[in-house]
């Protein structure tokens, strides 16, 4: 019944809030998140979640208003509402947010993981200020290191270190009982003068504070007491009314940290770290047996296209990856920013042999996947099973954790089958079922299973030039094997400029209605 269900949930939801409040790490410093900030019931608490994220913010702004300053005018010290950053900042996409939330998660992850989260090292913990300085510039290097390297995912992990690292520095020190009113710069900056300050201390020796708090195990003994600044929250913070100048002050610790580093990689770079005006990446996974020659010749002429496309567009250089498959080899991964480069690879792609079934297409698109960044769109050239369905999960997990999409571009024609002595071989139409892995695969990362056949594979591969124009989000993902007729919605307002519609299947009429009524009949040969 309804009202069961209703009934069972409130103890466990209550089970839940328990079990997250005894897991809170002993030693933390500021709140990692806004779970931990509900947890601890201190609501106005700054998190490291939230100096992160609005640092990042606020620096990616200043950066794009010096590149664009008639679109874009901000100072580092301007903290927009999140819906007013969006629209002005048109050229952050939903990859910017998934960068961002790359750095959030790593520098959170130093409070939870088993490795990190009582060494005193990552936290200013127990005096071990030398110690924790080095680690922190060994993070700083690591990053510097990984941005040069454009290997942008470790990047960011690193710098989610070096951030929470350096954020607890003013909530485990005395550095604001000092009466310090700037930020520490020889943590990060050898030659500049250092202080003489004290740090927390995770096991309480003769004659020193402690840590303070409900999840410092030595607050009842001497000397009893503590200081850290946490929280806003007594209970968990002794010098709770000091979080907000520890805050201030980690905050701007955060924001200089970031201005040096764009400083030292330059603007692009950091605007690449965080996946600002980066063009989607242009992924083909390509099966070249002998019976593809149309479909290697309408990638090569769909990438012109898109690269032609985007010759004088003032974004950020993309990836190019390009996978061919054969049974029985995979590969090699090709993968370049150069586009002239990757229509060389196209170029020097030969459909020869093979034609039997099937083929090693799942080993192609998990290197795809592997060697891609996340959000990419990967489309899959092919008229063949895949001879590796054990990799089906695996794929599937990968997909949705890069939150890639896997589109399908199948060709079924047999027309072609045994036309003369010197005709190539092309494959026998088989039952579609044998594609169901595809399908469900593009089913389960939001891409599409689109049949077509070597005269159409042109037209249809416009779905690509579609799917990698930057700055697209999808309105409406639907799927449904029923006869009967059904309605979809999807809301557009004035932040969007284009609207694409993508139908695949056997489609006996369609509707498109704005929201005046007007009505659009999509299966006539006029267009909307």
């Amino acid at each position: 019944m309804p009202g069961g269900w209703v009934l069972a949930a409130a103890p466990v939801k209550l089970c839940v809030l328990g079990c997250l409040l005894l897991a809170l790490p002993a030693g933390q410093a500021f709140l990692p998140n806004f779970w931990s900030r509900i947890l601890t019931l201190s609501w106005d608490s700054h998190t490291h979640q939230y100096m992160t994220e609005q640092a990042l913010l606020n620096i990616t702004l200043d950066t794009l208003s010096a590149l664009r300053p008639q679109d874009l005018q901000a100072t580092p010290q301007q903290v927009r509402p999140w819906d007013k950053f969006v629209r002005k900042a048109n050229d952050i996409s939903v990859r910017f947010w998934h960068a961002v939330g790359e750095v959030v998660r790593a520098n959170a992850n130093v409070d939870f993981w088993s490795t990190t989260r009582s060494d005193p090292e990552y936290h200013f913990d127990s005096e071990r200020v030398e110690g924790a300085t080095a680690k922190l510039r060994e993070f700083w290097n690591q990053t510097l290191s990984s941005i040069r390297n454009k290997e942008y995912q470790g990047a960011r992990k690193s710098l989610g270190q070096l951030l929470h690292s350096l954020q607890d520095f003013y909530s485990h020190s005395n550095w604001v009982e000092m009466g310090q009113q700037s930020v520490y710069l020889h943590l990060l900056h050898p030659g500049e003068p250092s202080v003489p300050f004290i740090v927390l201390l995770t096991f309480l020796a003769p004659g020193k504070c402690s840590h303070g708090g409900l999840l410092d195990s030595s607050r009842h003994r001497e000397a009893k007491g503590g200081i850290n600044k946490d929280s806003t929250s007594p209970l968990f913070s002794p010098h709770h009314y000091l979080h907000a100048e520890a805050a201030r002050l980690a905050t701007a610790a955060t924001v200089a940290m970031l201005l040096d580093l764009r400083n030292a990689v330059g603007p692009s770079s950091f605007l690449r770290l965080l996946s600002v005006r980066e063009r989607p990446a242009l992924v083909f996974v390509m099966d070249t047996t002998g019976s593809m020659f149309e479909e290697i010749t309408a990638a090569r002429l769909r990438a012109l296209s898109i690269i032609q496309a985007r010759a004088h567009d003032p974004e950020q250089p993309g990836t190019y990856l390009l996978v061919p498959f054969h049974d029985p080899d995979v590969g090699p991964v090709y993968e370049t920013e150069d586009p002239e480069m990757f229509m060389h690879y196209l170029e020097n792609l030969t459909a020869l042999g093979g034609g039997d079934e099937p083929e090693m297409c799942l080993s192609a698109v998990l290197l795809a996947l592997t060697h891609s960044p996340p959000l990419s769109e990967i489309f899959v050239f092919t008229d063949a099973s895949p001879k590796d369905a054990h990799l089906n999960s695996t794929v599937e997990a990968l997909a949705l954790e890069k939150q890639s999409k896997v589109t399908f571009l199948l060709t079924e024609d047999s027309s072609s089958v045994g036309r003369g002595r010197g005709a190539r071989k092309r494959r026998e139409a088989l039952s579609a079922e044998r594609f169901f892995l595809y399908t469900r695969l593009s089913s389960v990362s939001g891409g599409l299973t689109i049949f077509t056949t070597n005269s159409d594979i042109q037209r249809v591969s416009a779905i690509v030039q579609d799917n990698t124009a930057g700055n697209k989000v999808t309105l409406l993902h639907a799927e449904s094997d029923s006869s009967s007729v059904l309605n979809h919605s999807f809301h557009v307002d004035q932040a969007v400029k284009t609207v694409t519609l993508h139908l695949a299947g056997t489609l006996k009429h369609c509707i498109l209605t704005n929201p005046t009524g007007r009505e659009y009949r999509i299966t006539q040969s006029h267009k909307p």
